[in-house]
């Protein structure tokens, strides 16, 4: 199999800002205007990037979707913090038995970055954006940014939970409720606080 060195040199990679290494390959002919963007985009962009134990694909936010594709090397696992506050890892590879998967769609707005499962290793992946990539469509989130996403979906489901302890039918049903909230967000918060933690060491 081939190596990271090879990969890096055959596929003529740079260090990409966000972290890891990549080349655009293909982008389309012709551009559009897109209403989200505000801006004249290509059609569509298509790029190679590879990650590795000392290079993970830090935290950050696109205005469009993205699809991932693996080719080769470790596992990656994609963290994926959605606008809802509803957060997911995805674990793209080749063992299907195991719940891997071959390709991923990362939904426009939400908060994600990857690293390979094997510290030790790479992992190579095709990315494409659907209007094209833009850095002016690309946000590398902030310490600040991340803790206020974490504030502001945690305020919007504890008001959710708490509608639902005062619409309970009995005092019993309350407290049942009331118990449950408290073990959910002990959990909930030390979860998300802990993979935030992980990823870029706040």
């Amino acid at each position: 199999m081939p190596t990271k060195t090879d990969y890096v040199t055959q596929l003529n990679l740079t260090p990409h800002p966000e972290g890891g290494w990549y080349r655009q390959v293909y982008h389309s002919t012709k551009t559009t205007y897109d209403q989200t963007s505000l801006a004249s985009r290509y059609e569509y962009t298509s790029i190679y990037f590879l990650l590795d134990g000392s290079s993970p694909s830090h935290l950050h936010r696109l205005l469009h979707d993205e699809i991932w594709y693996f080719h080769d090397g470790a596992p990656i696992l994609v963290h994926c913090f959605y606008p809802n506050g509803f957060y997911e890892v995805i674990k793209l590879g080749r063992d299907i038995a195991a719940g891997e998967v071959l390709q991923f769609r990362v939904p426009a707005g939400t908060i994600f970055g990857s690293e390979v499962a094997d510290p030790a290793s790479f992992g190579l992946v095709s990315c494409a954006v659907v209007p094209g990539f833009d850095y002016h469509d690309f946000e590398l989130l902030t310490q600040a940014n991340l803790l206020a996403y974490v504030r502001k979906n945690d305020r919007r489901e504890i008001i959710t939970d708490f509608k639902a302890i005062r619409q309970a039918e009995n005092l019993q049903a309350a407290k049942e409720r009331l118990a449950a909230f408290s073990a959910k967000w002990e959990s909930s918060y030390k979860r998300r606080i802990k993979n935030l933690v992980q990823m870029e060491g706040l």
